[in-house]
C-alpha cells in the first residue's frame, strides 16, 4: 500500500511551513508542493500511522548539503571566521500590501563575533524575534542582507540551516514520542547515520540531564525538561551557532542555573550563542556582548563593558569614597571642586556625583586634609541601568 504526503522541511526546531522542490533551494507556492510517496511499515500497516510515511524520507536537503552535515565540513568552516553572525540594514515590514504595513525592522546593523556569547535585549515588540527569524531563515526580510557562518540567509538557506541550531521559545515537538525516538527521527532529517544518531541521542541527554528520562514520551516532561530537549534538540547535528529565543523563560531558580553553565561549556568549547532574553541579570552573568533594539532599531552593540563605560561617559559619573570621619568644611571643599555636580554623605563614607571622572583629584584633596581614605572607585553601571538607559525606560 502507498500513500501520498507532503514533506515539510526543518529549521533547526519544529515543521516550518516552507515547502522546497527536491532539486532546488527555493520555495514554491502550495500549489506547486512536490508529492513525496513512500511505502508504509507493513508492521505499522495495521495501525495506520500516517507518520510511518514520513519516517521514509530523506530531508528535502541536497545530497551535497547532508554529506556536508555529516563530515562536519560548515563547522570547520565556521570555525575560521571573526565574525559569525554580520548584519546590515535588516528591515521587515508586515502587511505592505495593505497600506503602510508595520516596520518591525527598520535598517538593523551588528555582528556577533566567533565564539561570543551575543545577548539580543529589547523591549516587547522590538523585534527580537522577527531578527531571529529571519536569521534561522524562517522569514525573508524586506530589504537588507544578513550571513550566519559566512552562508548569505538569501542566497544559501540550507547551508544556514546546517550551520545553525534554532530553538524557539516554545519549542514544538510530537508529544507521543519519547525523547530518544524524537532526536531519532530529526537524525534523519539531517542524514545521519543510524548508529551517528544513537551515539548522539544518548552524548545529547546526558548533557542536558535527561539520559534517564530518554524513554518518557515528551507529554510526560515538565516544562523546564522541554526546554532542555529543545536545547538537545537543536544540538543534534553539532552546528557551530546555536541561535536561543528565550531559553531560560519560565524556569525556576535552579533551571536558570542549570542553562547558564550549561550555555558557558558549550562556548568553551567553541559554539557562537546568539539568545534572546528578559532576565536582564542572567544575561549579564552569562553574555560576552550584547545588542539592545528598541523600536526595530539596534541603539547599541558590542562587549557590555563597553556598553556600561559609554552610559557612564554620557552622563554623569558616581564615585564611591569610602572615608568614614568626614568634617563638613571638608565636604564644602569637595562640593566646590572643578565638575562636581553633588555629594551625598553615606554611612561609609560619600557619593560623589561629577561629570568626568576625578577619583585622582578627589583623593589627593582628602589626603592633604589628612582624611584617611579606605577606598576610591566608581559605581557599577548594572546592564538594567544599560537597558533602561538606551530604551528610554520602556517597558519589557
Amino acid at each position: 500500500m502507498k500513500i501520498s504526503e507532503p514533506l515539510s522541511t526543518v529549521v533547526g526546531q519544529g515543521k516550518v511551513p516552507l515547502h522546497l522542490r527536491p532539486d532546488s533551494q527555493r520555495a514554491v507556492l502550495p500549489s506547486q508542493r512536490p508529492t513525496w510517496t513512500g511505502v508504509r511499515n507493513p508492521a505499522r500497516q495495521s495501525r495506520k500511522d500516517p507518520r510511518d510515511a514520513l519516517l521514509r524520507f530523506e530531508p528535502p536537503l541536497r545530497w551535497s548539503t547532508r554529506r556536508a552535515i555529516r563530515r562536519g565540513f560548515y563547522a570547520s568552516e565556521a570555525s575560521t571566521r571573526a565574525m559569525m553572525i554580520e548584519v546590515r540594514g535588516l528591515t521587515k515590514i508586515y502587511g505592505r500590501g495593505r497600506g503602510d504595513g508595520t516596520k518591525a525592522l527598520d535598517a538593523a546593523t551588528f555582528e556577533v563575533p566567533a565564539r561570543s556569547i551575543y545577548g539580543f535585549l529589547g523591549p516587547n515588540g522590538a523585534g527580537k524575534t522577527t531578527t531571529i527569524r529571519i536569521l534561522a531563515t524562517i522569514l525573508s526580510p524586506t530589504e537588507g542582507r544578513a550571513t550566519v557562518a559566512g552562508h548569505d540567509i538569501l542566497d544559501a538557506p540550507l547551508k544556514v540551516q546546517a550551520s545553525i541550531g534554532y530553538m524557539p521559545e516554545y519549542p514544538g515537538f510530537y508529544p507521543t514520542m519519547t525523547a530518544e525516538q524524537h532526536l531519532d527521527y530529526w537524525g534523519r532529517f539531517y542524514g545521519m547515520p543510524r548508529a551517528d544518531r544513537r551515539r548522539r541521542t544518548k552524548e545529547l541527554l546526558d548533557l542536558v540531564g535527561l539520559g534517564a528520562e530518554g524513554g518518557k514520551k515528551l507529554k510526560a516532561y515538565s516544562h523546564g525538561m522541554h526546554k532542555r530537549f529543545g536545547l538537545a534538540q537543536a544540538l543534534l547535528h553539532d552546528p557551530p551557532v546555536l541561535i536561543l529565543d528565550e531559553p531560560a523563560g519560565g524556569l525556576d531558580p535552579h533551571g536558570i542555573v542549570f542553562f547558564r553553565n550549561l550555555l558557558r561549556q558549550l562556548n568553551r568549547e567553541g559554539k557562537t550563542i546568539f539568545l534572546s532574553s528578559h532576565i536582564l541579570s542572567e544575561v549579564q552573568q552569562t553574555s560576552t556582548h550584547i545588542g539592545v533594539i528598541h523600536r526595530g532599531r539596534i541603539v547599541s552593540s558590542g562587549t557590555i563593558d563597553a556598553i556600561q563605560s559609554r552610559i557612564l561617559g554620557a552622563g554623569t559619573v558616581r564615585i564611591l569614597v569610602e572615608a568614614p570621619a568626614l568634617s563638613p568644611e571638608v565636604l564644602e571643599g569637595l562640593r566646590a571642586m572643578h565638575d562636581v555636580k553633588d555629594v551625598t554623605r553615606a554611612d561609609w563614607g560619600l557619593i560623589v556625583s561629577a561629570g568626568t571622572d576625578i577619583r585622582a583629584e578627589i583623593n589627593g584633596y582628602l589626603v592633604q586634609r589628612g582624611v584617611e581614605v579606605r577606598g576610591i572607585k566608581l559605581a557599577e553601571v548594572t546592564l538594567e541601568d544599560a537597558f533602561i538607559a538606551l530604551t528610554g525606560g520602556a517597558p519589557t
